[in-house]
């Protein structure tokens, strides 16, 4: 059931994860919103973009609407703690430069992982999510939420970071599965027996083959989403 909701979401509950939320350039203030409010609102403005229909999208109205919502997510996710956290105790072990190195690789392997989804989003779909609670915890906090599938409300939790550009993403939960512990498990899986190099190849080699395999083609880089 997660693995099947996941995939079957990933382009509207990553996107309010990883890819969702809305622009922040000056300092957080007390008066300022609320973890709680900064992903309702954000979820408001990327269904707006994924819900402009037209009769035909050609590849530059594609490229386009991939622009927006990409410049709202790299706005809205703290990739340095999630991929710090992604990493968990490997990540101490790094230079500065291979933080950097594998921080660039990160972003890109999330942005090819999802960004296609934005193509097969349903223009015009409903959406019904139901925004429950928030916990803050001092600079953490969490916002539980529950998004309609089929015919069950399921749990999708956000873990939140207060930063000097507001409250920010750095993990989401659905039905208790954690993105940012399934890539740990990974990286740690790959590291037991191989080198930081050999995890930056094999990033590098899935990027490179997702970017192969986009249908919009290669031409992206993490610079350009930075």
């Amino acid at each position: 059931m997660v693995r099947c909701f996941m995939r079957r979401i990933s382009h509207v509950v990553v996107f309010l994860f990883l890819l969702l939320p809305w622009f922040w350039s000056s300092p957080v203030h007390a008066q300022g919103p609320g973890p709680l409010d900064v992903i309702k609102s954000g979820t408001d403005r990327a269904l707006a973009v994924l819900n402009v229909c037209r009769d035909e999208e050609s590849d530059e109205v594609r490229r386009q609407k991939r622009e927006e919502i990409k410049k709202i997510a790299y706005d809205y996710v703290d990739f340095e703690e999630m991929g710090r956290r992604a990493l968990g105790r490997h990540w101490k072990k790094l230079t500065p430069a291979q933080q950097d190195e594998f921080l660039r690789l990160f972003k890109d392997l999330l942005y090819f992982t999802y960004i296609g989804r934005v193509d097969t989003y349903t223009c015009g779909q409903k959406q019904t999510i139901a925004y429950d609670e928030e916990r803050i915890l001092g600079r953490y906090a969490q916002v539980k939420t529950r998004v309609a599938y089929q015919d069950q409300m399921v749990p999708v939790e956000y873990r939140m970071i207060q930063t000097d550009k507001g409250w920010m993403v750095y993990d989401v939960v659905i039905e208790g599965v954690s993105y940012v512990n399934n890539y740990r498990k990974q990286f740690d899986s790959i590291l037991v027996n191989k080198s930081v190099d050999d995890l930056f190849a094999m990033l590098k080699d899935k990027v490179a083959e997702l970017e192969k395999n986009d249908s919009l083609g290669a031409g992206r880089t993490s610079k350009e989403a930075s």
